[in-house]
């Protein structure tokens, strides 16, 4: 654990200090500044407990129960709250009620198998995580504890197996992403994109899970399919650039520089403010791309009539 703590101000600044002092000075004003604002109060609980200061992170975790009332996600917090300070009869106590409560929580059943296994009962873990899982086959944590298990105990087609048939339920995604790294592992590409394919065709976020995938490619170095994956999915007013930029460096590598440029300045007319930098950043690490872009502008220039009445960029016109 770091002996301090990096948090934004409200000035948007980034501020170090020490636990003690940010223990103090902080969360007693946040906490008395949020307390009746829930969206905020929560955000700010997660930060607690994600730094770890337990105590505090339950004050809010029970303010959040008065606040929202028993609704699954505040119960399931307090839940983990209690796990995280190792109140682990508490934990259960509250998933369990749960689980009364709202019958087809996955989440609620993989925090119940943690539980389980911290304890040493794995066959119980097991059953839980299992069971969750065909509640909310999308979880990512579970799916995770899930793949972990089969592969530590070397069962890699029971693996597959078991994630077909998640694969299946009723609007499941994440189960297919994990098929796909299977299948990369076994160098069998075809299959591989099968299965990110349907990954990304069956997500309601599917910004995120191109992201994911041009990621897994470009590091496992299959460009073309990269490329392949973002001229059927990637678009430039993804919310954030970090695809566009898993695209641009497997342009890059496949000799269509230009191309590159093209679709970064497109993306960069779409991107909110705080992200357009990135792409001139991005650009300034690429070789030979500012004489690129002056030697397109002065070509768009020249062919522009003489009353400058046109001003399109040369990269929207980019074919």
């Amino acid at each position: 654990m770091s002996e301090f703590v990096s948090f934004t101000n409200e000035f948007g600044q980034t501020i170090d200090m020490s636990r003690e002092d940010y223990q103090k000075k902080i969360i007693p004003h946040n906490l008395d500044m949020y307390w009746d604002k829930k969206e905020k109060l929560r955000d700010f609980a997660m930060e607690l407990v994600k730094e770890q200061f337990h105590e505090q992170a339950a004050v809010a975790a029970d303010r959040l129960l008065e606040l929202y009332g028993p609704i699954e996600s505040a119960l399931i917090f307090r839940a983990v709250v209690h796990m995280q300070a190792r109140e682990f009869d508490r934990a259960k106590a509250i998933l369990t009620d749960c689980l009364e409560r709202f019958p087809s929580s996955g989440t609620a059943c993989t925090n119940l198998a943690k539980i389980y296994a911290f304890e040493g009962e794995d066959a119980k873990a097991f059953e839980t995580l299992n069971t969750g899982l065909h509640k909310d086959p999308n979880q990512e944590n579970g799916l995770n504890m899930y793949v972990e298990s089969f592969l530590a105990g070397g069962s890699k087609d029971e693996l597959r197996t078991q994630l077909e048939a998640l694969a299946g339920k009723e609007g499941a995604w994440r189960p297919q992403l994990h098929l796909a790294r299977l299948a990369l592992t076994e160098e069998n590409l075809l299959k591989a994109m099968h299965w990110y394919t349907h990954a990304i065709d069956g997500a309601k976020d599917r910004f995120e899970v191109v992201m994911t995938v041009t990621g897994e490619l470009g590091q496992a170095g299959y460009v073309y399919q990269l490329i392949q994956i973002c001229e059927k999915y990637w678009t430039p007013d993804f919310p954030f650039p970090y695809a566009g930029f898993n695209y641009a460096n497997a342009l890059i590598a496949t000799d269509q520089k230009e191309k590159a440029i093209a679709i970064l300045r497109n993306m960069q007319d779409h991107l909110p403010d705080n992200y357009k930098p990135m792409v001139d950043h991005f650009l300034l690490r690429v070789p030979g791309a500012q004489e690129i872009e002056a030697a397109a502008a002065q070509k768009v220039a020249e062919s522009q009539p003489s009353d400058g009445t046109s001003k399109k960029s040369w990269w929207k016109i980019w074919k």
